[in-house]
């Protein structure tokens, strides 16, 4: 229960922090996202629990739905203004 609350308290505070639209912002955030993605696959895996269920979970799809929606060109063109 602590892992979610973490991610979202330091999301929460880099949000606030930057919010500027250069381009080192979107990739700290596509590395974040990621970062929470492979933390939450590793962590059902060392648990055991690694199965379809939890690849859709929405810890697994949502921080994965952010990367791929900021890999995208419009997400460039808009961090490039």
């Amino acid at each position: 229960m602590l892992q979610p609350l973490l991610v979202v308290a330091l999301m929460g505070w880099l949000i606030f922090r930057w919010s500027s639209r250069r381009k080192w912002v979107r990739w700290c955030a596509i590395a974040f996202e990621a970062i929470a993605v492979g933390s939450h696959l590793v962590t059902v895996t060392i648990d055991g629990e690694l199965g379809w269920m939890t690849l859709i979970d929405p810890a697994t799809l949502l921080p994965l739905a952010i990367v791929i929606e900021l890999l995208t060109q419009s997400a460039a063109r808009w961090f490039d203004r």
